[in-house]
């Protein structure tokens, strides 16, 4: 088969691979339909995702449909439409014992979904819904991703939010903390596209490169600042901002795949005189089935747009860089 291999900074080759077959009696093989780009995969291609050492096949948001099960599966049959939910726990260290699969200390990721096949165990693979297209689908990982930086943010009804950054992960974190009893959600982007698509699923846009963000804050809220900031691009000038604008006793959450040596500057009086707390919140544990649930719910189709075969996997995430799109889709 062909898959897209990460070898090193900037070095992704498209190479011929064995069909990966199921070994253990839970195991799926999926034939590949979609796999959405994401900016860790970028990160990924600059060096600049620790957890992840090359050689490795990359693509951790994907669909297809079920070309073989193990002998033991009896969830899954060949032709079911799925959704991949990538990395694995060992299921015995103490963060796993204690509820916490995504801090697991021996986590560990299957080949991803740039390539035309991968095999999971069932326990990681999700039916989709009815009616739902495997791109639309493919969106279920950063879904089940909101989900959680949701959970953590305890979100109460009349609460108003602040998301910076309005790409994917801002655009599906507006609708779904409408949906979670939010009174409005202000998105600081600078592209205009974006923004219209935030607006587009009852957002309140801003432009900060034109407009003063802060005065901005101040008059959606009455002058208190929102009760929770979301950094969905992991930069350190918007930690500061939410530090910044957040109202006395809020959270400012960080989701966004930071550089490892980015350095934010932090004042330690503002959290003391403000009262306020930082969290972040990573990856999606216990997530991707609510996720699944929730796709048929959310206005997902405008974040769409260009595709690219499979022999130019690093063309998309390049793409992705330069801001040609919001969700990329790689088709094997």
């Amino acid at each position: 088969m062909k898959a897209a291999v990460w070898k090193g900074i900037e070095q992704l080759d498209v190479d011929d691979l064995p069909i990966p077959e199921p070994k253990d009696p839970y195991d799926v093989q999926v034939k590949v339909v979609a796999c959405g780009v994401c900016a860790t995969d970028m990160h990924i291609l600059e060096g600049k995702f620790p957890m992840f050492k090359p050689p490795r096949v990359i693509g951790h948001e994907f669909t297809g449909v079920v070309s073989a099960v193990g002998n033991g599966v009896t969830k899954f049959k060949v032709g079911d439409r799925v959704a991949v939910e990538t990395g694995l726990a060992c299921d015995r260290c103490y963060f796993c014992r204690d509820g916490r699969e995504h801090q697991c200390l021996h986590r560990y990721a299957h080949p991803g979904g740039f390539a035309e096949y991968a095999v999971y165990p069932d326990r990681n693979v999700h039916k989709l819904p009815d009616g739902l297209s495997f791109e639309f689908a493919a969106l279920a990982e950063p879904v089940a991703c909101v989900l959680h930086a949701i959970d953590l943010a305890k979100v109460r009804s009349g609460d108003v939010a602040l998301v910076l950054a309005g790409g994917t992960i801002g655009c599906i974190m507006t609708q779904l903390l409408l949906h979670s009893g939010a009174s409005k959600v202000l998105i600081s982007e600078p592209r205009p596209h974006r923004r219209e698509v935030c607006q587009a699923v009852g957002g309140i846009p801003v432009d900060p490169k034109s407009q003063d963000l802060a005065a901005f804050v101040k008059e959606q809220t009455s002058g208190l600042g929102p009760e929770i900031v979301f950094d969905c691009l992991g930069h350190p000038a918007l930690l500061e901002q939410g530090i910044e604008l957040v109202q006395k006793g809020g959270t400012v959450f960080v989701m966004g795949v930071a550089d490892p040596d980015a350095v934010a500057k932090i004042r330690p009086f503002q959290l003391f005189d403000k009262e306020i707390q930082i969290k972040g919140a990573f990856l999606r544990p216990y997530m991707f089935h609510r996720a699944v649930r929730w796709l048929p719910h959310l206005t997902l189709q405008p974040l769409l747009g260009l595709e690219y075969p499979l022999a130019q996997t690093k063309e998309a995430i390049h793409a992705l860089r330069e801001g040609k799109g919001l969700k990329i889709m790689v088709k094997p």
